[in-house]
């Protein structure tokens, strides 16, 4: 599958009414770690000992040239400017895989997830653009559905 059928919405209304933007252009990388919890142990009749995969802190870490005036620059320059704390540094990001065959016209297998918005730095070296980088932390489980790419709706999937 190639890079650019993994597709990342952050929620730029902050949870307020959900309003997607495609994270994309100015991003040349976008990595999402898993970061797995894991607890080892080791009996005394044992020779070996065993893993526990006891949860997931998923990270997404996203560095954006500020080359491009567009919402999802907008809202970086807003996160960067107010440097928001708590519940207001609160928003959902969707995970959507381009890749799969659409349920429904423009609707994709996706999932989404809380995360917590952490400004890292803004700047850069002179005569080049603005590097801004911001860290979601996750929080909680994610939530499979169907994302719309025409409507920039996620719908969660039935129980």
């Amino acid at each position: 599958m190639k890079r650019e059928l993994l597709a990342h919405y952050v929620d730029t209304s902050m949870g307020e009414s959900e309003t997607y933007v495609l994270l994309g252009d100015g991003i040349a990388s976008l990595e999402e770690s898993m970061n797995p919890e894991t607890d080892s142990k080791q009996w005394i009749n044992q020779s070996s000992g065993t893993t526990i995969l006891k949860s997931y802190t998923p990270t997404i870490e996203v560095e954006r040239d500020d080359c491009v005036d567009d919402d999802c620059r907008t809202w970086f320059k807003k996160m960067i400017n107010e440097l928001p704390t708590g519940e207001a540094a609160e928003t959902y990001i969707v995970r959507v895989d381009l890749s799969s065959k659409p349920s429904t016209g423009s609707a994709y297998e996706a999932y989404r997830r809380k995360y917590v918005v952490q400004v890292g730095s803004t700047g850069g070296d002179a005569g080049g653009d603005v590097i801004d980088k911001i860290t979601f932390g996750g929080c909680g489980g994610q939530i499979k559905g169907t994302f719309d790419t025409a409507t920039n709706k996620f719908t969660p999937a039935s129980a």
